[in-house]
C-alpha cells in the first residue's frame, strides 16, 4: 500500500493565481463542483486507510474551502496519522487556527510568493497584509498552547518577478512574524514549454493509448524572462541560511538545465510505488497535478484503494514507467525529485 496519500478535496479555490494549474491562464477549471466526496466518505476512507500508517496529505485547489476541513483534519491525528496540508493563507479563521493547532496537524505549508507588491500582483490585491496577520495568529495560537505543532512552512515560488528579491521576501515575512516561520521552502515551477508538451503526449500516447491534456495546464511559453544568472546568484547567496531549502535542491549548472528546452532528470519516477493521489470525486491516480489526468487507476466509491492499487490498470503504468523510466512531461513533477 502507498506510503504516502493525497487527498485532493476540492479543486475550487477562493483565489485565481496566473501559474495555478486548475485556476490559472493555462488551468483546466474546476471539473468535480458538483461530485465531491462527501464527508462521511472521506472519512471513511480515511479509517481503512489508518491501519496501513500513510502520511496524509490534504490538497486541493483550496482545502480550507470545504467547511469539513476539522472535521476531516481530527479524524487523521485520532488514527495518530502524519497529517499535512497547503494553503493560500486567507480562509484561515480563529477556529480552523485553534482545531489545527489543538490536533497537532503536523505541518501546514502556506504560500507567499514575494514581498507585498509581488505577490498580490499574482494572487490579488491585499491578499498578502491578510496572509501574514492569519499566519501571526497561528503562530500566536501555537505559542499559547506551548507546542511545536504544525511546523509552519512558508513556499515561495520562483518567477520573474521575485527573481532578484527572494532575500527580501524571506527577510519581510521574518520581520513580519518577529521570525517565527520554521521554513522557507524556495520552489522552482513545474512548468512545460510547447516542445515538451507535445513530446509528452506523444510519449503518453504511445505507452497507454491517452493523450495527457492537463499537462497542458503547465505550459509555459518561454523561460527566458527569468534572468538566470540573477537566479543562480540569488539561491547561493541564500543556501546556507537558516531555515532555507530548494525545491528540487539545485546548483550551478543544474539551475540553467532545470530552464531549458528538453530537460531531463535522468530519475526514474518512483510515485507509482509510493503515493496514491485521491481526485475530489475518489478516481485514484498516481500522477499528481495533472501530468497525466485521464490514466484514472479506479474510483474508491466502486473499489477498495486496496484493490485499485494492485489492479490491471495500476500495473500497466508500472510496467510503462518501468520501460521509460518517465514520461517527457514529468521532468519538472514535484514527485519526480520528491520520491
Amino acid at each position: 500500500m502507498p506510503a504516502f496519500i493525497d487527498i485532493e478535496l476540492t479543486n475550487r479555490c477562493n483565489l485565481r493565481c496566473d501559474m495555478c494549474w486548475f485556476h490559472g491562464t493555462n488551468g483546466i477549471g474546476d471539473r468535480y463542483g458538483t461530485s465531491e466526496l462527501t464527508t462521511d466518505e472521506v472519512l471513511g476512507l480515511i479509517e481503512r486507510l489508518a491501519a496501513y500508517r500513510p502520511s496524509i496529505y490534504l490538497g486541493g485547489g483550496e482545502p480550507l474551502i470545504r467547511d469539513d476541513l476539522g472535521t476531516i483534519a481530527a479524524c487523521v491525528k485520532r488514527h495518530g496519522l502524519p497529517l499535512s496540508l497547503t494553503t493560500n493563507g486567507t480562509l484561515l479563521d480563529t477556529e480552523l487556527i485553534s482545531t489545527a493547532v489543538r490536533l497537532g496537524v503536523d505541518n501546514l505549508n502556506i504560500s507567499l510568493d514575494g514581498p507585498p507588491d509581488v505577490h498580490d500582483a499574482l494572487r490579488g490585491p491585499g491578499v498578502y497584509a491578510r496572509v501574514v496577520d492569519n499566519l501571526n495568529e497561528v503562530l500566536r495560537v501555537r505559542a499559547a498552547c506551548g507546542g511545536a505543532k504544525p511546523v509552519i512552512t512558508v513556499n515561495v515560488t520562483i518567477g520573474p518577478s521575485v527573481v532578484g528579491r527572494l532575500r527580501e521576501t524571506v527577510g519581510s515575512i521574518r520581520s513580519e512574524t518577529a521570525d517565527g516561520v520554521d521554513e522557507f521552502v524556495i520552489h522552482h515551477r513545474w512548468f512545460i514549454t510547447p516542445a515538451e508538451l507535445q513530446a509528452h503526449q506523444d510519449a503518453v500516447g504511445k505507452a497507454l493509448g491517452l493523450s495527457a491534456p492537463g499537462a497542458r495546464a503547465h505550459l509555459l511559453p518561454s523561460v527566458e524572462s527569468i534572468d538566470l544568472a540573477a537566479l543562480s546568484e540569488e539561491l547561493s547567496q541564500l543556501r546556507g541560511t537558516r531555515g532555507v531549502t530548494f525545491f528540487p535542491d539545485l546548483q550551478g549548472g543544474e539551475i540553467r538545465e532545470y530552464y531549458s528546452e528538453g530537460y531531463r532528470a535522468n530519475k526514474r519516477c518512483r510515485a507509482s510505488l509510493r503515493v496514491a493521489v485521491i481526485k475530489p470525486n475518489g478516481d485514484v491516480r498516481f500522477c499528481p497535478d495533472e501530468w497525466i489526468d485521464d490514466y484514472v487507476l479506479g474510483n474508491i466509491r466502486e473499489d477498495r484503494l486496496e484493490d485499485i492499487w494492485t489492479n490491471v490498470k495500476a500495473e500497466r503504468f508500472r510496467a510503462a514507467v518501468r520501460r521509460c523510466g518517465s514520461f517527457p512531461g514529468c521532468q519538472r513533477c514535484s514527485w519526480m525529485h520528491s520520491f
